[in-house]
């Protein structure tokens, strides 16, 4: 039997070229209730996601702006934070790169009573509420990883208020490195984070020079090393421990 002609150069690189993956798609690869739908939801879901591009700055909404669906992060970093009457702000928390967010206030279909602002340039999707309802009454898998979700940011929250009423700068510091390691524990990263010392210190509230002295203890402790650009979780059960975060299953 002959073999098949080889491909000409041109027609050979044809073959093997595979069509570039866009971000949204390399994001949801690491999302697990995505990636526990049936194929043909994910089509369906994919092609139902809304993108947003904020620049630094940049709000994604403002309290009393109404919920259009649950809200994940493709890439960058934004803050989660409550205005008060007295025009001063409350950081809550940072959502970077596999983080979603909303939930509450899009289950409830009421307004929001915080705001989310981007702390460098970010891309964000938005999976529309008709789209969670669906999912909701018709997938038990998605359901549970909803309630899952829930039940982590209650956890959070608490954890915020004893942080704010209780904890000092340090632990505080801590804290917010621990929440970007665990919102990126399905991104690969292996502990390197890409978040800089005046955006961990604008998660905290707290000034650039506090959060340096801050991050340079849990250094010389051996939890963490900065470096150009971010930095590197060496210990993550030490980190843990400074943060005062209970990594028990209780």
């Amino acid at each position: 039997m002959r073999e098949p002609p080889a491909l000409a150069g041109n027609d050979a690189s044809a073959v093997n070229r595979r069509p570039a993956r866009s971000a949204v798609d390399k994001m949801l690869d690491v999302v697990p209730w995505y990636k526990g739908l049936p194929e043909l939801e994910r089509d369906v879901v994919r092609a139902e996601l809304r993108t947003v591009s904020l620049a630094t700055g940049e709000y994604l909404f403002r309290a009393g702006s109404r919920s259009p669906g649950w809200y994940g992060v493709v890439e960058g970093l934004v803050k989660w934070s409550s205005p008060g009457t007295d025009g001063r702000t409350l950081s809550l928390a940072g959502f970077s790169t596999g983080s979603w967010f909303g939930e509450a206030t899009m289950i409830r279909r009421e307004r929001f009573e915080y705001e989310v602002v981007a702390l460098r340039p970010s891309r964000i999707v938005i999976l529309p509420r008709d789209t969670c309802e669906r999912l909701w009454n018709n997938n038990i898998e998605f359901t549970k990883a909803l309630m899952t979700h829930l039940a982590q940011r209650v956890n959070w929250l608490m954890g915020c208020y004893t942080g704010n009423v209780l904890l000092d700068v340090d632990t505080t510091v801590a804290r917010a490195v621990a929440a970007q390691l665990d919102a990126e524990v399905h991104s690969g990263t292996k502990g390197r984070l890409r978040i800089s010392q005046e955006e961990i210190a604008g998660l905290c509230g707290v000034s650039r020079q506090r959060c340096n002295t801050a991050l340079t203890r849990l250094a010389r402790e051996g939890v963490l090393q900065t470096h150009y650009g971010g930095l590197t979780v060496l210990d993550k059960e030490a980190l843990y421990r400074c943060a005062k975060i209970s990594r028990n299953p209780a």
